[in-house]
Order: C-alpha cells, then sequence, then structure tokens
C-alpha cells in the first residue's frame, strides 16, 4: 500500500471567504482545508461546497443558474442522521417524513420542482460521489426538438415521428411533445421558460448499471457516447430521473435513490399540499458511465469534475442507460487540484488588497478598478482551465 502524505500540522489560519461579504452564505477556507488538495488527500467538505458555490456564482449565466439547485455536502448526511435518543417523540411519523423533518427548512427558499437539475454530493465510508436529480417536475418522459440537429425533418414534422430510429420503449414514448460546447446548453436544450425563484445554494449546514441494480440491466459496452452524439438525434429526451455518477466502480447506489426518491414525495407533499408517487416507475434511477479515478484519493475531484463538466456540456439526451465515459479526457483530472489551489490562493490574495485598501482609508472609486481587472484576469484564468484539455 503506498504511504500517504502525512496528515496536516500546525495552526489552523482563515485564508478567505467566498463569496466574501456583504454576501450571505460565505464559505471559510483554512489552510488545513488547502492541504486537502495536496495529491493523495481526500478532499473534505469545505472545498467541496466552495468549489460548487464557485462554479455556479462564476461560470453560469444568472438564467442557467435559476434551473439548477446545488444542496450542501451536509445535506444528504444530515438527511440520513441517526435519531437522537432525546429528540422530541416523533415515532408516529413514517421514516420518510422524520428523514425530510431534519432538512425541511434547506428548501424554504426554493422550490425543487421549478429546477431541472439538483445536485446532492454524498460522502458515505470516506468515498465522494454525486447524485443528480433530473427533471423532478415532469411527470412522465417528454420529447423535444433538438435545436442543434441538422439532419433532414421527417416529413410530417412531428414530434413522435422522430422516435423511430431512436427504438424507444413505449412506456418512454412522449406524453406531451414541447417546445456547440457553451454553458448555455443548460438553456438551449432544457430550458424550460420558467419565471421561477432564483437559484439559491443549500449552506444550512462507475458503475454502468441502470436502475442501480433494481431492473438488472446493464449498459452495453461499446454505445457510443452521448456527449458526442449531441446533434444526431432531432428530438432531445428529458425525463424524471436519478443519476449517480460514482467515480469507482462499487456497490450499488439503489439505497440512496430510494431516498432521494422518497424525500421529494414528503417535499411534493409539504409544499404543494397533494401526494404524488416519484416511485421507480416515475423517476428511474441509473448510474451512467463515467470516467473513473486511477487511485484512492481522487473521488471528490471527480464529483467536482462532474458538476463542471455538466455545466459546460450537459448530458445531450436522458436516455438510459447514459454512457459519458468520454465526458471529460483523464488528463484534465492531473491538474485540477493545482487549479483549485491556484484559483484559492488568488482570491486570498484579492480579498487582503482589498482589506489593505480600506485600512488605509484609499477612496472607493479608486480601489474598485484595480478589482475589476483582477476579477476578469481570474475569470480569465478559469476560463481557459475549464475549455482547455
Amino acid at each position: 500500500m503506498t504511504d500517504l502524505p502525512p496528515s496536516f500540522s500546525g495552526p489552523i489560519v482563515k485564508l478567505m471567504v467566498y463569496p466574501p461579504p456583504p454576501a450571505k452564505g460565505g464559505i471559510t477556507v483554512t489552510n488545513e482545508d488547502l492541504h486537502c488538495l495536496n495529491d493523495g488527500e481526500f478532499l473534505n467538505d469545505v472545498i467541496i461546497d466552495f468549489y460548487l458555490k464557485y462554479l455556479v456564482l462564476e461560470k453560469l449565466k444568472k438564467d442557467d443558474a435559476q434551473r439548477i439547485h446545488v444542496f450542501s455536502s451536509f445535506f444528504y448526511k444530515r438527511l440520513n442522521q441517526r435519531e437522537r435518543r432525546n429528540a422530541t417523540d416523533t415515532t408516529s411519523l413514517p421514516i420518510q417524513k422524520r428523514k425530510h423533518n431534519r432538512v425541511k427548512t434547506w428548501t424554504r427558499h426554493v422550490d425543487l420542482f421549478q429546477k431541472d437539475f439538483i445536485f446532492v454530493p454524498i460522502n458515505e465510508s470516506a468515498h465522494w460521489y454525486l447524485a443528480v436529480i433530473c427533471f423532478p417536475g415532469l411527470e412522465g418522459p417528454v420529447f423535444d426538438k433538438n435545436p442543434l440537429y441538422c439532419g433532414p425533418t421527417p416529413a410530417s414534422g412531428s414530434v413522435a415521428d422522430f422516435q423511430s430510429e431512436d427504438s424507444i420503449p413505449d412506456h418512454c414514448r412522449p406524453l406531451s411533445p414541447d417546445g456547440d460546447c457553451e454553458l448555455h446548453r443548460i438553456s438551449l436544450c432544457y430550458g424550460s421558460g420558467k419565471e421561477d425563484d432564483t437559484y439559491t445554494f443549500s449552506d444550512d449546514q462507475s458503475s454502468c448499471q441502470d436502475e442501480c441494480s433494481e431492473d438488472g440491466t446493464l449498459a452495453e459496452d461499446g454505445v457510443p457516447s452521448d456527449v458526442s452524439s449531441l446533434a444526431s438525434k432531432p428530438t432531445i429526451l428529458k425525463q424524471p430521473c436519478i443519476l449517480i455518477m460514482d467515480s469507482l466502480r462499487g456497490p450499488t447506489r439503489s439505497t440512496v435513490v430510494k431516498t432521494l426518491r422518497e424525500y421529494l414525495e414528503v417535499e411534493w407533499e409539504v409544499r404543494k399540499g397533494t401526494q404524488r408517487s416519484f416511485s421507480k416507475e416515475v423517476m428511474k434511477g441509473s448510474s451512467p458511465c463515467v470516467p473513473q479515478q486511477d487511485n484512492f484519493s481522487d473521488c471528490g475531484v471527480y464529483v467536482l469534475q462532474y458538476v463542471e463538466s455538466f455545466f459546460e456540456n450537459p448530458p445531450p439526451r436522458f436516455h438510459l442507460p447514459m454512457n459519458l465515459s468520454e465526458w471529460f479526457p483523464q488528463q484534465r483530472m492531473k491538474t485540477k487540484r493545482e487549479e483549485i489551489k491556484e484559483l484559492i490562493l488568488t482570491l486570498q490574495e484579492q480579498q487582503e488588497l482589498n482589506l489593505e485598501s480600506k485600512q488605509e482609508g484609499t477612496p472607493l472609486g479608486s480601489s474598485e478598478e484595480p478589482d475589476v481587472q483582477e476579477t476578469s484576469e481570474l475569470k480569465g484564468k478559469v476560463s481557459k482551465m475549464v475549455i482547455s484539455p
């Protein structure tokens, strides 16, 4: 077994807060957190939450950000937390409602069913993986015309006529037809046109087996990459589903999918005042083929890259099983830790300069101009980091 680098030792020093005051919900990053980005170290919850928040606030357009919700890394842990012995007696409630009660305040400012994608970072037994709840507001599969499709149009022009080439099973037929790797693909391909509440980040503190072993169906080897086939199909399938993205082929996650389904059922009842089923017939569970880690310490780094790639290059269609094995090159992961570390240190430097300017009484107008330039340079660095392999 390879020896891991020594764990962090020494006094803990605060490096920066992101986003900085007066913004609410800032995440404090320390030198101990920065140490997690050294090779061989496991990423902690601070680094996970910081970088996910950074991606949402800096890398998504406002319209795209309104279509997603990112839960804190503590959400799933809290949802599954064991009951306290001295807690208020709630034994008369079903287990799923007792679980929901633990996190019921986490969505007081957000309607999850108005979102297209909900990201849930999960840590179990020191291993990070990602759950993505897709289209929770839909009651079943829906086919949209693909705006990037350049092929021939069927004579009749109906959405239903487009499906024959995909051999879609009967249970995935459209219920009602609705009307380049840039970030705007989320709005281009999956935009619902809904005017909903603004994006909120919750701060309340790869197996290829489809259905997460619920039906035993395996993704076939050699399935073309979904990412590379975006413009080849005349329609885009949107369907309610829960995708489990895991960088280590290991145990199935059917329990996680079941827990999230039950959470959605109670959340719907609490928010909507009615009952709705989120059973596996309505909301399928699936483990897409995703790039796999080649060591035992990079699971958290892969979770961050899965979310970043989802923002940059979201799955073009939601046929299951899904093949995202070519989502990003493995070489991309060799520099990921260093890039995040450099980002933190750059943000720290910016905040220290801003603090010095305020302490020296520098007029507001003269201190803002350099900040804008620095921020622009920082975004340029990260943009290049994101686009280049």
